[in-house]
């Protein structure tokens, strides 16, 4: 059958050391140290940078000591800045400590695994999860990752020498739609721009990079002899360092989702809430993605859409919603009977059930929230139809 229209879509995504990026990581990396302290722990945190420095402020509950300083130079020198010549220098950077530590519980909030299923969430929000049978994430950001994961290799194992750390990456794909399910045909275009040292030319910048990081990170059948690839588009502006560093948490949400397919909510993954007060904007988003794979995954639609909302002291969610896109035998209804059978949707037990007290977070920073096969709401539920 002839597909209905073709049409182009684009995904981003951005190394490691792009300064947004530094700044998930940390506030996840100061997320996961108080996890291992006290599982209990309630945590809210921010982060910017700028050149030689890095500021981290917000509070924490349930934890006595914090050494945010060791934190911040652990991340930089896991993401390679590592040279008196880049913007940061994990050895040598000033790092601003306003971090508010509360030890002891105060009226409001209770610690403990004990808490109730019932335990309503700690706030209003909605949350969205999407899936599709691409790939585990839509071709447009999978590729978009894989580029910015073969940069980040090219420059730790010496493969690239004059790489450096803060790189983006965008992948435009064409796609036939046939009946709410979208084909992907080849690759339209690609975009790199990567900082580098003073002593390559663009040249060779460019040709390295194509040959050793994008032919290797997209499969040859989407490449023909139209994709254009617009690497260091406007030549040398890469050099570091670049005089154009600054970042703040939770600027990247639509290359850390979906790269902009399906649907995003009204807040940041960049805090974690466990305990009395139960935040629903992370749990309940990575829950909506649980389902939404699990559902694909069942064969119960090649496409699909979740989004789940929840009011401050209520435990169940006020609404479910699922768009399919015209890809599943079933209704909407029955997919929410299914939903619903299956899935225990109120935030203290989706903590427990995809182990949100663990100290994983570090790793959601770097390349997705939805790309780790090891995360928990990554593996597909045993679906009881």
């Amino acid at each position: 059958m002839k597909s209905q229209s073709t049409f182009l879509f684009t995904s981003e995504s951005v190394g490691e050391g792009h300064p947004d990026k530094i700044c998930d990581q940390v506030a996840d990396a100061v997320l996961d140290e108080c996890l291992r302290q006290n599982p209990l722990s309630k945590v809210a945190i921010e982060v910017a940078v700028r050149p030689g420095l890095v500021i981290v402020f917000g509070v924490v509950h349930f934890i006595s000591r914090l050494d945010i300083d060791a934190i911040v130079r652990f991340v930089l020198k896991d993401i390679g800045y590592s040279s008196p010549d880049q913007e940061l220098d994990y050895q040598t950077c000033e790092v601003m400590d306003f971090v508010e530590l509360h030890p002891s519980p105060f009226k409001g909030i209770s610690s403990g695994l004990e808490a109730p299923d019932n335990e309503p969430a700690g706030d209003q929000g909605m949350a969205f999860g999407y899936a599709t049978d691409e790939t585990d994430q839509p071709l447009t950001l999978d590729l978009a990752h894989r580029i910015s994961r073969g940069l980040k290799a090219a420059h730790t194992k010496g493969i690239l020498p004059w790489l450096r750390p803060d790189t983006k990456a965008q992948v435009t794909v064409e796609y036939d739609e046939d009946r709410g399910r979208m084909v992907p045909t080849r690759v339209h275009n690609v975009v790199i721009t990567a900082q580098h040292t003073p002593g390559v030319t663009v040249e060779r910048l460019r040709q390295d990079i194509l040959d050793k990081i994008v032919r290797k990170s997209i499969p040859a059948k989407y490449l023909d002899d139209r994709t254009a690839y617009h690497i260091q588009p406007t030549g040398d502006v890469g050099v570091s360092p670049s005089g154009k560093f600054a970042g703040v948490t939770g600027r990247k949400i639509v290359v850390d989702t979906y790269g902009g397919w399906g649907a995003h909510g009204a807040a940041l993954f960049r805090e974690k809430i466990f305990a009395r007060k139960i935040q629903v904007d992370r749990s309940a988003a990575y829950m909506a993605r649980w389902i939404a794979k699990s559902l694909v995954h069942h064969g119960l639609a090649r496409r699909c859409v979740i989004q789940l909302s929840y009011s401050i002291g209520i435990a169940e969610p006020l609404s479910i919603f699922i768009d399919t896109f015209a890809t599943s035998k079933l209704t909407a209804d029955q997919l929410k009977e299914i939903i619903r059978k299956n899935f225990d949707l109120r935030p203290s037990a989706i903590a427990k059930d995809l182990n949100l007290c663990n100290p994983i977070y570090y790793q959601t920073a770097k390349n997705g929230h939805f790309t780790n096969k090891e995360f928990p709401w990554e593996q597909p539920f045993d679906l009881v139809l």
